[in-house]
């Protein structure tokens, strides 16, 4: 009797050390949050809150609403991309579960693999098997590195083209970055396209973990058939790669690009007058500054981060940050209530609910078609 009430309790206790835990990391992102676009944003840009203000608060309505239709029509390009890593996802859904995935991976720091986990459970009720799933993770986790990647490199090939004015330090630290890039996205191209070099990363990559392993005092635990399950992700992955290579290559540049154009359109409708290539600079800058975790989505980071890069190439201070913020408003903001309403149109449209062992539907055709 004594044992069967100690486990309850001492769950109960964990629990709460774990909930006490999720407090005090919202809390400290919060307060990070609120320092960047308080302090930081107006020191580094020189632009002040009320003047910032003033100009969004300037943007006509029907700007507005033209600029809300330019973000829906991008996400719907990237369901191209997730449509063709999860064969048989409808776009109708993939475009839900990118709606939700994004609104939920924004509410919070580390973030990312709640969406992740919520993105799953949908695409279980959509039909799709642990294994299917997993493998529309990575390839989707891969994409998305290259594309974030290859972005520096196009923002720099950009300036160098209309030979635009870059100060020395920042010339060099652009470069160096896109440099780093290059290497990356290299490395992670000859991993999925050549067999001996795979072989060969994967067999470093085995010997890390049992190295670190080692180090943290449990060797070997887990390991042995390392080699053999990444070759057999790996060579997934490439097919998968090869079969859906159309939707993957037409659906991420046209989200890419959809979603430059929007920053361009937000910082024009605030009256800025930079050009393509510094806003593909800028927008390089904020999605690779979205990656830091200390606070949901990486925002004031990449705000901050891509209104600096906007000034240093001269655009206005005032018109560059109301820009940036603007495009943020729907690139993060509008995600969250976004996602909570592709959520219940998820909960309504029982026709796309299948058994993931038969494929059969499961309740009565309700709505939504893909």
């Amino acid at each position: 009797m004594t044992t069967q009430t100690r486990t309850p309790r001492l769950a109960d206790v964990r629990a709460q050390r774990a909930t006490g835990r999720r407090a005090l990391q919202m809390g400290a992102s919060l307060a990070v949050l609120a320092v960047l676009l308080a302090l930081v944003l107006p020191t580094v840009t020189g632009a002040s809150w009320a003047s910032t203000a003033q100009s969004m608060t300037s943007v006509p309505l029907w700007q507005l609403g033209a600029l809300t239709g330019l973000w829906l029509v991008g996400l719907w390009a990237y369901s191209f991309v997730l449509a063709a890593s999860l064969p048989g996802l409808t776009k109708g859904q993939g475009f839900v579960l990118n709606l939700v995935g994004s609104g939920v991976s924004n509410l919070a720091p580390f973030g990312g693999a709640v969406g992740v986990g919520v993105t799953w459970a949908m695409a279980r009720q959509y039909g799709f098997t642990n294994r299917a799933i997993g493998l529309f993770t990575a390839v989707t986790g891969i994409w998305n590195v290259l594309a974030r990647l290859a972005l520096p490199m196009a923002g720099l090939v950009g300036l160098l083209v209309v030979g635009a004015h870059v100060s020395g330090p920042v010339l060099v630290a652009a470069g160096i970055g896109a440099a780093i890039c290059a290497l990356v996205v290299a490395l992670l191209v000859a991993a999925l396209a050549s067999d001996r070099f795979a072989t060969t990363m994967i067999a470093v990559v085995a010997r890390s973990a049992r190295t670190l392993a080692r180090w943290a005092g449990r060797p070997g635990a887990g390991l042995n058939g390392l080699e053999g399950s990444l070759a057999s992700q790996r060579a997934s992955a490439v097919a998968l790669l090869r079969r859906g290579r159309g939707g993957l290559v037409v659906g991420m540049v046209s989200y890419l690009v959809l979603q430059g154009v929007l920053m361009w359109a937000c910082l024009a409708a605030v009256g800025s007058e930079v050009g393509w290539a510094e806003v593909t600079a800028a927008y390089a800058c904020g999605r690779m500054l979205t990656t830091v975790v200390l606070t949901p989505g990486g925002t004031g980071f990449a705000e901050t981060g891509t209104a600096a890069v906007l000034i240093a190439l001269g655009g206005d201070p005032v018109a560059s940050v109301a820009g940036v913020l603007l495009f943020s408003f729907f690139t993060f903001a509008c995600e969250i209530p976004g996602g909570a309403a592709a959520y219940l149109w998820h909960l309504r449209a029982r026709g796309w609910r299948r058994d993931p062992q038969r494929g059969t539907p499961v309740g009565s055709v309700s709505g939504a078609a893909g």
